[in-house]
């Protein structure tokens, strides 16, 4: 049971979603109340432009599982898809997942949780996969949609080590990993390095890194800062 699972996995990964919808019904004349097999065939009904065996599918789901979320969640969003909107969905291939999307590599990515999340209503229009945004403020950098929708903020931590790398030029692709009623976690990845740290990774290797308290790391990026500056004959501003 576990390698059709996983082929199951693979399927919607390629988004062959007729095959997944197959592979999934297999997987549910062996067990009905399969709760992930479930919502992976509800995704490629959507995916397929399927949209009420999608909800009844969702249904079924809440009906065994009435905390699930995920059910929830996208129960909600195709209630209100027109027809328009069907078709749309039933080809756009934007938010597709690619099986390497979530590949670790050290040093260039790092998984996240977001802090001061939007309420649940607006989480609700997002999916796993969907490309996000980092907007940095003075001290602090907020996640948005492309439509610039807020959804969160990063850590205190990772945002000022964050904003050094930016300033320099650095640029980041940042993905929603999971989302969940009090919870967003993304997936960032360097793309590209500033030629200021060309050498340097963007994220350690190590959890010393994170031990830092906030304060410290504020000091600490305002001391390179304050000697970028001074590199670069470039007046501080000094609050």
């Amino acid at each position: 049971m576990q390698n059709i699972t996983l082929k199951a996995i693979e399927l919607a990964l390629a988004q062959k979603w007729n095959e997944a919808i197959s592979i999934n019904e297999e997987i549910l004349n062996n067990n009905e109340k399969d709760i992930d097999a479930l919502n992976r065939m509800a995704y490629a009904y959507v995916k397929t432009g399927k949209i009420d065996k999608a909800k009844k599918t969702y249904r079924k789901i809440i009906t065994l599982d009435r905390y699930n979320y995920i059910a929830q969640k996208n129960l909600e969003k195709i209630s209100s898809i027109t027809k328009s909107d069907k078709r749309e969905n039933s080809t756009s291939k934007k938010n597709s997942l690619s099986p390497t999307q979530f590949l670790e590599e050290p040093g260039k990515t790092k998984t996240l949780n977001l802090i001061n999340i939007a309420p649940a209503s607006t989480l609700a229009k997002i999916d796993i996969g969907d490309e996000v945004y980092l907007y940095p403020k003075k001290y602090s950098i907020e996640v948005r949609t492309e439509a610039k929708t807020y959804l969160g903020a990063l850590a205190d931590d990772i945002s000022f080590r964050l904003l050094k790398f930016l300033k320099a030029g650095n640029e980041y692709r940042i993905c929603i990993k999971n989302i969940q009623k009090k919870m967003v976690t993304i997936f960032i990845r360097e793309v590209n390095r500033g030629k200021k740290y060309a050498l340097q990774h963007t994220f350690m290797t190590t959890s010393h890194e994170w031990s830092t308290s906030t304060s410290r790391e504020i000091k600490k990026t305002l001391k390179i800062e304050d000697e970028d500056s001074q590199e670069e004959d470039v007046d501080v501003e000094e609050e």
